[in-house]
C-alpha cells in the first residue's frame, strides 16, 4: 500500500472514530429510548468498520 493510500486509510479511521464519539455524545444526552437504541446500533456498527480498518493498519505497518 501506498503512503498516500495509507493516508487515505487513516483518515477514514480518525471519521469513524469521531462519528462513534460523537454518536456517544448523543447517545448519553438524549432521554428518548428509541433514538439510544438507535444509536447503539450505528455505534456497533462503525466500531466494527474501525476495528476492520485498525487491522489494515496494522497489517500494513507489518509490512
Amino acid at each position: 500500500m501506498t503512503q498516500k493510500e495509507l493516508n487515505y486509510v487513516e483518515d477514514i479511521y480518525n471519521h469513524e472514530m469521531l462519528i462513534i464519539s460523537v454518536f456517544n455524545d448523543i447517545a448519553e444526552n438524549i432521554d428518548d429510548k428509541k433514538y439510544q437504541t438507535v444509536l447503539k446500533e450505528h455505534i456497533k456498527a462503525h466500531t466494527s468498520l474501525a476495528k476492520k480498518q485498525e487491522k489494515l493498519l496494522e497489517d500494513c505497518a507489518n509490512e
